[in-house]
């Protein structure tokens, strides 16, 4: 009865991942990312220069700088469609990709810097402009290096040793994939309605940040029907402790912001470090 159910889903989300994985895919969206941010700056030129109609020039900014953000924004909804995809591979390839998402989302703070810094008339408001975009600079090379670490670090070893139950572990977080697609679809599409409404968005990634945290916690508890190891129940449940420092990153203010996401990532390659090293012991033992 379950195999019925989660066959066509999984068959959905597999048809979905491929395409999604693809050389020709990801070529078409470097290009629209090129393409969208070069159309911004050409708008940004035509209102500052009173050519944009009025109901079109209500919704592009004045600052060239803001076209950079645009970029970004898209680069990380795109991210965000990624992340989705790795899920169901393992749970330390879904944490790299988080880590990849908010160093990029970093980065962009230190660029929105720029503007400000454009805009400050005190030389004390700039000095701490600039102090703000190092900070986040440097938060985003840090969890840079840490993600490299953890690459080299990681060994990926199955949860169990019966194929049966690791198919259906995999065909189960593909399920739960398939839901977060959903359920992203919905908030960008709720959130780009608002944007057209002229009314105030909320901040996408953290509201995702927050609907990650219960998928990554209910992977880790399916994932006790398959082995309730100690030391495998110990990884995950800190790599979604992690994923919850993250989510708090997001929410902080500067300075509070990058040293969370660094500690977060110092937690991660802590745990990969022990559980690889106690793993190999236990290996040595037997």
């Amino acid at each position: 009865m379950l195999n019925k159910i989660l066959m066509p889903l999984v068959s959905i989300f597999d048809f979905f991942q491929k395409k999604w994985h693809n050389n020709k895919t990801e070529k078409t969206l470097g290009s629209i990312i090129v393409v969208v941010y070069l159309i911004d700056i050409i708008l940004v030129f035509l209102k500052n220069h009173n050519i944009l109609p009025y109901y079109l020039s209500t919704y592009i900014k004045h600052n060239y700088y803001d076209s950079i953000g645009i970029a970004f924004n898209m680069l990380l909804f795109f991210e965000v469609i990624s992340l989705i995809f790795t899920l169901p591979k393992s749970f330390s390839n879904s944490l790299v990709k988080q880590f990849e998402i908010v160093s990029i989302i970093l980065l962009r703070h230190a660029f929105e810097e720029i503007e400000i810094i454009e805009k400050s008339l005190s030389q004390n408001n700039i000095i701490d402009n600039l102090y703000h975009m190092a900070y986040d600079a440097g938060g985003a090379l840090i969890i840079f290096a840490g993600i490299l670490v953890i690459k080299k670090l990681q060994k990926h070893r199955d949860v169990t040793r019966s194929k049966r139950d690791k198919n259906r572990f995999i065909q189960i977080k593909k399920l739960i994939s398939l839901l977060l697609i959903l359920v992203f679809s919905y908030y960008f599409i709720y959130d780009v309605y608002l944007f057209f409404n002229k009314n105030v968005t909320y901040n996408f990634f953290k509201t995702f940040y927050s609907v990650l945290i219960l998928a990554d916690i209910l992977m880790v508890l399916i994932s006790l029907r398959y082995s309730q190891s100690y030391i495998v129940l110990f990884r995950n449940s800190g790599f979604a402790f992690a994923t919850v420092l993250l989510r708090i990153a997001l929410s902080s203010p500067v300075y509070i912001n990058a040293l969370i996401g660094v500690v977060s990532i110092l937690f991660t390659i802590a745990v990969i470090f022990v559980y690889s090293n106690y793993e190999l012991e236990c290996y040595n033992d037997s």
